[in-house]
C-alpha cells in the first residue's frame, strides 16, 4: 500500500507518510483477516478476532486519526481501498503457503 502511495504521488517522502490512498494499515489487517479466514474457515475463532481487529483499525483510520490531527487520518474511500488491496494481495498467494 505504501509503494502504491508513492507510485501516486511521485514523492518518497510517501514511503514513511501517515494518510493518503490506499491506507496501508487496513490494507495489512484485511490481508491478514482474508488469509486466515481462508486457511481455518469462516466460522473460525481466529478470523472472527481478525474481524473485530479489522473493524478497530478501519474506524481508526477514519474517525480516531482525523479527530487527533488532521493531517493524520484517511477518508472511507482510502481505507476501502485499502481494503480492497489487502484482500485483493491475500486472495491471489495461495491459502496454506507454506514458507519454512
Amino acid at each position: 500500500a505504501q509503494f502504491i502511495k508513492f507510485l501516486i504521488k511521485r514523492d518518497v517522502k510517501m514511503l514513511k507518510s501517515y494518510g493518503g490512498m490506499p491506507s496501508g494499515h487496513v490494507a495489512t489487517v484485511s490481508g491478514l483477516a482474508w488469509s486466515l479466514a481462508r486457511s481455518t474457515g469462516f466460522d473460525s475463532p481466529y478470523t472472527s478476532i481478525a474481524a473485530i481487529f479489522l473493524v478497530i483499525i478501519f474506524m481508526d483510520a477514519i474517525v480516531l486519526r482525523p479527530a487527533v490531527k488532521k493531517d493524520l487520518g484517511h477518508s472511507f474511500l482510502e481505507a476501502l481501498a485499502g481494503l480492497g488491496l489487502g484482500m485483493f494481495i491475500a486472495h491471489i498467494f495461495p491459502a496454506r503457503l507454506h514458507l519454512w
